[in-house]
């Protein structure tokens, strides 16, 4: 059947090859046409000829006309909801099969077939969007998750089954995001979606487009956003995918040293035009689309220094390109949050782009996780030592917008579970991971906590397996995890604690010099708003601990890690009364943590 193309889609077509597309889904791949066919189009400028089959065609091939001129090859076919096709790209009398790069739906169990699928979903979502911001001066809890062993009910994992356990946990634990790790079609389970084929495609692992779309809209009905790790830097290499896609290396570079990533896959290639306009396109998608509130733009250091190296260089082609995509995403999409997995030190890198920055919203801050990981590994008498890799954040905090991670990186590949991160004996550990949380939820900075953390998991999270929610019927599990919270409910109750995230005025040490007691004590404020945190860093019980202030003040004692509440003995909600230039002076347990709400007063 003839195709009938109009002047306003030639100039679609030339912006999408050109890079200054991000439209690129509304021209290729299956588009149902008003007489009730699917034209087909996938641009493949070097192909030599290309066949589609499915089960429209019994599987037999069929050709499609090329434009020579764009170098897209095209096809109207009468085809149905629910089949599944496949490309044959044909170059230099060499055919491979390939999935349709713009599917929105795989086939993972064979071959990769890509799915013609319906996507009309009404959202009743409304309300949420329209009070939804990048939450600069709101809190942001983010509760990170694994679609596929959040709770592995069975075998198969479908984002409904999940979703309404999902929101009453979120909702009990006083999250405020969730996080979706990878949810884009990728052929190796394993790795956990970070190496996709399939990157406008719902993995059919966790159910369809719609599912997922569903899955987001109740969330948001729920006060909940949501958040959608992506890979901007790889794909997977897998020959059904993007690699030669038309026969030469048209999505990564021809270059060996520049095409491979460190994990084995094929690095995109930013130079190329159509590379940037996929990618463009990519990120519009899944905003637009699924209504997304964030995504988190993984290894992006990878994109910074080739490979992630930075004696090779800056790679300009692809700093360039995050710049035009945030750039893009800023313009459109105002409200929605981009946020970088960066462990370079580049700066600038949530500044704008047109001050130089890279224009991300957010980067996460693995100096802190690092630092503080290393920090609570050291034994309690060494500590003293060691006092700089917690009061070394704040020296460079400032200069980013920074969400604190505590990820999946962290609990995996032999890295022992949080619980086993911290040194001493049983009980120590709980009590070390209190303080740890609430260091966590008391700094400056935005957060991010892996499913798994908050009930003090003793396994390393494993794909294959459900998170071990059993572990909840023992005390000291159920305990800790009702510390977190009620941590989580101080942290998005008072403003002091996420109004000034991103200001100076927002934080004031109190003690950061202490390396003979190894104690912390600092300031979250935000207009009258007044918190002093207390951490004891040490297994030493410290009978009367002094911190200087010059003011008449009263404190009142709002969370205390070792409460009863939370399996300790600590009953007391201390009331102290000070007077100006008196010290506060205060009993310290061993590993206490200590939130004391500030007031002042006039005598």
């Amino acid at each position: 059947m003839k195709v009938r193309i109009s002047e306003s889609d030639y100039e679609k077509i030339e912006d999408y090859i050109n890079g200054s597309s991000n439209k690129g889904h509304e021209i290729f791949g299956p588009i149902k046409e008003d007489d009730g066919l699917y034209t087909f189009r996938v641009y493949a400028p070097k192909a030599d000829e290309v066949y589609i089959k499915g089960d429209f065609s019994a599987w037999q091939g069929i050709r499609m006309s090329k434009n020579t001129k764009y170098g897209y090859f095209f096809i109207k076919l009468k085809a149905s909801l629910g089949q599944y096709y496949k490309y044959v790209i044909g170059k230099d009398g060499n055919f491979v099969e390939k999935a349709d790069p713009f599917a929105r739906s795989m086939n993972h169990e064979g071959d990769f077939a890509s799915q013609i699928v319906d996507q009309a979903y009404e959202f009743a979502d409304q309300e949420f969007l329209s009070k939804r911001n990048k939450n600069f001066d709101r809190p942001m809890n983010i509760y990170e998750i694994h679609i596929g062993s959040w709770l592995r009910l069975t075998d198969k994992v479908n984002f409904l089954d999940i979703v309404d356990r999902l929101i009453a946990y979120v909702k009990k634990m006083n999250y405020t995001h969730v996080e979706l790790m990878p949810i884009t079609e990728h052929p190796y389970y394993p790795s956990w979606g970070y190496q996709s084929s399939g990157f406008f495609a719902t993995s059919t692992r966790y159910g369809s487009p719609n599912d997922l779309k569903k899955f987001v809209d109740l969330l948001h009905q729920n006060n909940i956003g949501v958040i959608l790790d992506m890979v901007a830097v790889h794909f997977a290499g897998d020959y059904f995918g993007l690699d030669h896609f038309d026969g030469t290396s048209m999505y990564e570079s021809k270059y060996m040293d520049l095409k491979y990533s460190e994990w084995g896959s094929n690095n995109f290639d930013y130079s190329k035009g159509h590379v940037r306009s996929f990618m463009k396109s990519v990120f519009t998608y899944w905003v637009e689309e699924f209504h997304f509130d964030g995504i988190r733009v993984d290894a992006v250091s990878y994109m910074i220094h080739y490979n992630g190296n930075k004696n090779r260089g800056l790679n300009m082609d692809n700093i360039n390109f995050i710049k035009d995509l945030n750039n893009l995403l800023e313009r459109s999409y105002p409200d929605v949050m981009v946020i970088a997995e960066d462990s370079s030190d580049f700066p600038k890198v949530t500044d704008p782009v047109g001050e130089g920055g890279l224009g991300f919203d957010y980067k996460w801050d693995l100096g802190w996780m690092n630092d503080t990981l290393r920090y609570f590994k050291i034994d309690s008498f060494n500590r003293i030592d060691y006092q700089k890799y917690i009061n070394f954040s704040m020296y460079y905090f400032y200069n980013e917008r920074f969400i604190l991670p505590l990820s999946h990186d962290e609990v995996v590949h032999l890295k022992k579970p949080m619980i086993n991160k911290m040194n001493g004996f049983y009980e120590e550990r709980f009590k070390q991971l209190k303080l740890l949380y609430t260091y966590q939820m008391t700094h400056p900075g935005k957060k991010l906590n892996f499913m798994g953390n908050d009930i003090a998991s003793f396994d390393e999270w494993n794909e294959n397996e459900s998170i071990n929610w059993d572990i909840l019927k023992f005390p000291v599990h159920d305990d800790f995890n009702r510390y977190i919270k009620d941590l989580n409910l101080l942290y998005k109750e008072n403003k002091a604690f996420y109004e000034k995230d991103y200001m100076k005025d927002g934080f004031k040490w109190r003690v950061v010099d202490d390396n003979l007691g190894s104690v912390f004590a600092y300031e979250r404020i935000s207009g009258d708003e007044r918190f002093l945190v207390i951490l004891n860093m040490t297994n030493t019980y410290k009978p009367s601990y002094h911190i200087s202030f010059d003011e008449d003040i009263r404190f009142k004692e709002v969370l205390n890690s070792l409460g009863e509440t939370y399996g300790g003995s600590r009953d007391s909600k201390r009331e102290i009364t000070i007077k100006k230039g008196e010290d506060l002076v205060i009993e310290l347990w061993e590993y206490e943590a200590l939130v004391l709400r500030i007031n002042t007063y006039e005598r």
